[in-house]
């Protein structure tokens, strides 16, 4: 087993006979709790200022307790988790709590308002998921919290311990802190020699159940928390389930909802958003579309053939930025290409006009594809539309982001644009197809607002 770092820490003697941090395991949790119980403390008081919300001021307090039982009730003090599992337990906590608080004050008596107990519930979760915000920030920051960041060792064997690794090297949480690695016999003394509290395990269909099992009592008679690695390649959010029937634990990877009935209705909204966004914004079309015209000889709009879901060609509309003969000097500037992969990009493109430069760090240039989006051919949020010749190019698992409507923004805008490399652009793109749902649309919608105001990647 290899040792990757130590650090310095207060040990006490296990009954192995052997030293252990004395750091305790629930640390997170109790700062988690005593953060929810000031949130309710804080909504309860403000409550009790608004007129006729509270009838009695005194037992509205017993909601403080209740709350914090509530969110432990889901787990979230003791479970680990990363930032979206944590914010869905205290969700959880507001929708289940307002039923058991207005079943206790009918009992005993106290008038209350199902309004205002939803409300107060909600609050309470909205200011704990900043607390847990915060949390994860001070984690990625290096601020070690038990229960949110991990002192680790990785064990598996030679084919499955470099894999886990690597994917652990390109993580981009922080969570764990790899200071031990090497194959399961010794997995548990190192856990014990390098003072880890957590142990992620990569496990091999030729390794017996039974040596697995052995290692697991161990590690949990340490108070080691265990972590198994599933292997799979992305982390399908919201469609994992455990089924632990028959003896035989799985980890059921449900369809993903672009299948279901939902994504019909992303794109009846897609279509009327967009219709109600041209009404709105033909104003500032015209004005654009006429400055273009004044700027620089030739057509305000331009039109490009892309390749939509499922292979389908259409015509993309966009306002132009370039000159008119911007297609007949790209041969001579393919050497200075900046992008990886089948891209394209110059970071200082001669062919761009003045107007045409502002456009595109506004990214207003993109505005002419709510048409396209109008006419069902793209969707307001989806992969990047990709050129005919760069989908020539595309590798078997690259054609999987084109089972889904392009967008005019997606992940790949928020994440950085035209300054991301052509893998990652990929991997971004696949993980929208593979996690897609009207929330993520939702948030990358919001993010887009901030993308375009900070102009990072346009150009």
């Amino acid at each position: 087993m290899t040792v990757l770092g130590t650090r310095t820490t207060a040990v006490v003697t296990t009954e192995h006979g052997v030293s252990r941090a004395t750091a305790p395991l629930h640390r997170a949790g109790r700062l988690l709790a005593a953060a929810d119980a000031v949130a309710a403390l804080v909504v309860v008081l403000v409550a009790s200022l608004v007129p006729d919300a509270i009838s009695r001021v005194g037992p509205a307090f017993l909601f403080v307790p209740m709350w914090v039982v509530a969110v432990c009730a889901t787990g979230d003090y003791q479970l680990p988790g990363h930032l979206g599992a944590r914010c869905r337990r205290v969700v959880v906590a507001a929708l289940v709590l307002p039923t058991g608080a207005l079943l206790v004050a009918d009992l005993v008596g106290y008038p209350l308002s199902a309004g205002i107990v939803a409300v107060v519930c909600l609050t309470s979760a909205g200011l704990g998921a900043v607390a847990r915000g915060a949390m994860a920030v001070a984690a990625r920051s290096g601020v070690r919290l038990s229960g949110v960041s991990h002192r680790v060792v990785v064990a598996g064997t030679p084919d499955t311990l470099p894999r886990l690794l690597e994917r652990l090297g390109t993580s981009l949480t922080h969570r764990f802190d790899v200071v031990g690695a090497g194959d399961l016999a010794t997995c548990a003394g190192t856990a014990r020699d390098t003072s880890a509290d957590a142990v992620i395990l990569a496990p091999d269909p030729n390794v017996p159940a039974a040596d697995l099992q052995r290692l697991c009592w161990s590690l949990e008679d340490d108070g080691v928390a265990i972590f198994v690695w599933t292997g799979l390649l992305t982390s399908p959010a919201g469609r994992t389930r455990l089924d632990l029937g028959e003896q035989l634990p799985l980890l059921h990877l449900g369809a993903p909802r672009r299948l279901g009935p939902s994504h019909i209705v992303k794109h009846v909204l897609d279509r009327a958003v967009a219709a109600l966004a041209l009404l709105v914004l033909s104003p500032v079309l015209l004005g654009l579309a006429l400055a273009i015209r004044l700027d620089s000889p030739g057509p305000a709009f331009f039109r490009q053939t892309r390749i939509g879901r499922n292979d389908a060609p259409f015509t993309m509309w966009k306002l132009r930025t370039m000159g008119c003969d911007a297609a007949t000097a790209a041969p001579d500037l393919v050497e200075l290409n900046e992008a990886s992969g089948p891209l394209f990009k110059i970071h200082r493109d001669p062919r761009i006009t003045r107007v045409g430069r502002w456009l595109r760090r506004t990214s207003l240039d993109e505005l002419p594809q709510l048409i396209n989006v109008v006419l069902g051919q793209m969707s307001l949020v989806g992969p990047r539309p990709a050129l005919p010749a760069e989908v020539a190019a595309y590798l078997p698992d690259v054609r999987h982001r084109l089972v889904v409507r392009p967008g005019i923004t997606g992940l790949w805008q928020v994440s950085g644009r035209s300054d991301l490399s052509w893998e990652e652009t990929v991997r971004l793109d696949q993980q929208y197809v593979d996690n897609w749902s009207l929330l993520l649309d939702v948030r990358i919608l919001l993010r887009t607002a901030g993308a375009v105001l900070g102009g990072r990647g346009a150009y």
